[in-house]
């Protein structure tokens, strides 16, 4: 019961239920859970038990066995619509383009509950630094880590990116979704999700957090990227780590972006992709 990848890569796709139930996930279901998410935004708890009636069962773990034999094991959060769709993303589309990343050293800034970090580890990285602001959500991804054994590879830290130190109001929700963002002149961002939570965090730039050579960034944290890119200027100057990051959370990213990359380091290739969401790739 293989999905394939956007490489023609196979893998499997198990989800089991609170009572240890087990049922492998087709295309045709998670194509049709994905519809679903994308009609009702905004409704994680309507979406949820449309959900549950598509896959048979309510999931509470989702097992992956990728093509290169490693697997992955995560807790599902309360929205496995969201999830679903980061799996698709992620993974199943490949739309940070991690490719192999034997040997190297990532950064995942906007980790959520880890499910790129424990790709890229899956993917060879020898190291990865997984960056979420959201305590609870953070907590997810320690377990998640802990789940795969993989605490050593992987360093999740409770702190949110951004261009200087300092501290800045996040909203958020706290069952693992993705989308928690800084209030930092939305102009739209995020619109349709409600949140329910709101609350000071800590705010540090990545020159600061990581001693070493970074070999490649990814970044999604919801309009908020120009900070992260500027926090991390140093590493971006002396490594040259690829970048792969969201370009698509404001009107303007697609151009503004790439103009705040080339003045940190001007002999980038910079690529539109557009595998999923709409993502700058940058070597």
């Amino acid at each position: 019961m293989k999905i394939m990848d956007r490489r023609g890569r196979g893998l499997t796709i198990t989800v089991y239920g609170a009572d240890g139930a087990a049922k492998g996930l087709n295309a045709a279901a998670l194509e049709a859970a994905l519809r679903v998410k994308r009609a009702l935004p905004g409704k994680p708890e309507l979406c949820a038990r449309a959900i549950e009636k598509i896959l048979g069962l309510a999931p509470v773990r989702l097992g992956l066995l990728l093509w290169n034999g490693e697997k992955i094991l995560l807790n599902a959060p309360a929205d496995p619509g969201n999830f679903l769709c980061e799996l698709d993303g992620i993974i199943i589309r490949d739309q940070y383009n991690a490719g192999s990343l034997a040997g190297k050293t990532v950064v995942d800034a906007g980790a959520n509950i880890g499910l790129f970090s424990l790709y890229a580890r899956a993917l060879g990285a020898k190291k990865v630094y997984a960056f979420e602001a959201v305590a609870e959500t953070w907590k997810i991804l320690k377990l998640n880590l802990a789940l795969n054994g993989a605490l050593k590879t992987v360093k999740a830290v409770n702190v949110a990116l951004g261009a200087e130190k300092g501290a800045a109001e996040l909203k958020f929700n706290t069952r693992g979704e993705g989308s928690s963002m800084i209030a930092c002149g939305d102009a739209g961002v995020n619109r349709d999700i409600t949140y329910t939570g709101r609350r000071k965090v800590k705010v540090a730039p990545l020159d600061g957090l990581v001693k070493g050579r970074v070999d490649f960034i990814k970044i999604d944290v919801e309009g908020y990227e120009k900070n992260v890119l500027l926090g991390a200027g140093g590493i971006i100057r002396k490594n040259k780590p690829v970048l792969s990051l969201a370009a698509y959370h404001r009107p303007a990213d697609k151009k503004a972006l790439p103009e705040v990359i080339r003045g940190l380091r001007g002999d980038y290739i910079i690529t539109l992709n557009t595998f999923a969401e709409h993502d700058l790739y940058c070597e």
